[in-house]
């Protein structure tokens, strides 16, 4: 990258200054943002807490069952660790209600502080488990347990950790619960001050494989909606 030229009497105050003003434009290049995004926006990781949107996928690049997370981690060169469990949710347990919700995950916000902590989930919390089946959650409960594990994660996570809440990506499948667990989700993340990544249309009817998890297409656009987001927040804080 050439250097911009800057005459021989400029303060070397008023050059470092512009360049941390640059630097969160200069990370995203033509190429798509990957040369040196890492170092900007994920130099210390990426933790994402999920269910089995997450769960169910790999680290394979071009693989059919390449992760969302793991297409974005890619995009930033960065190392991803997933904190992932099917069936799962702030409310519900995973693995047919015999596993733990997104806060029992306790790792995921003690270990090292990552530079982005990302929650996808949600998809499951339309029911709660009572006595091993599946209820359907009041909107009371719902929002509790989400408040809750926000407020953990203020608690735990220093101020330096970006904390990213993704809107549930929903299939066909259930509309009507994705509307509003979705809303109770984005109205807790604004109330905690974190950032909230719409996915509402990644996931149409040629993106599933049954109406609920994505295929290959499905992947590729939830990773297109965090990277797009994620673009457009450094943007701005460019600013």
């Amino acid at each position: 990258m050439t250097k911009p030229r800057m005459a021989v009497r400029t303060p070397i105050v008023a050059v470092l200054a512009l360049l941390l003003l640059l630097a969160p434009l200069l990370a995203f290049n033509a190429d798509g943002g990957k040369a040196a995004a890492s170092s900007v926006l994920a130099p210390r990781g990426i933790v994402v807490v999920g269910d089995s949107i997450t769960a169910r996928y790999n680290d394979k690049p071009g693989d059919a069952m390449q992760g969302w997370w793991s297409i974005v981690g890619r995009h930033y060169d960065a190392t991803v660790t997933t904190y992932a469990q099917s069936g799962s949710g702030y409310l519900r347990p995973g693995r047919l209600c015999t596993g733990d919700r997104f806060i029992d995950r306790v790792q995921a916000f003690t270990s090292n502080a990552p530079s982005l902590f990302v929650i996808e989930g949600g998809r499951n919390d339309w029911a709660d488990c009572v006595d091993g089946r599946f209820v359907t959650a009041t909107d009371d409960a719902i929002a509790h347990a989400v408040d809750t594990y926000f407020t953990t994660l203020r608690t735990f996570l220093p101020r330096s950790t970006r904390i990213i809440v993704m809107g549930p990506p929903w299939g066909p499948v259930d509309r009507y619960d994705g509307t509003r667990v979705t809303r109770i989700i984005e109205a807790a993340a604004a109330q905690h001050g974190l950032e909230f990544i719409p996915t509402t249309g990644a996931l149409n009817d040629e993106r599933v494989v049954d109406g609920i998890h994505p295929n290959r297409q499905g992947c590729i656009a939830i990773a297109d909606k965090v990277i797009s987001a994620l673009r457009g927040s450094a943007s701005r804080g460019a600013g």
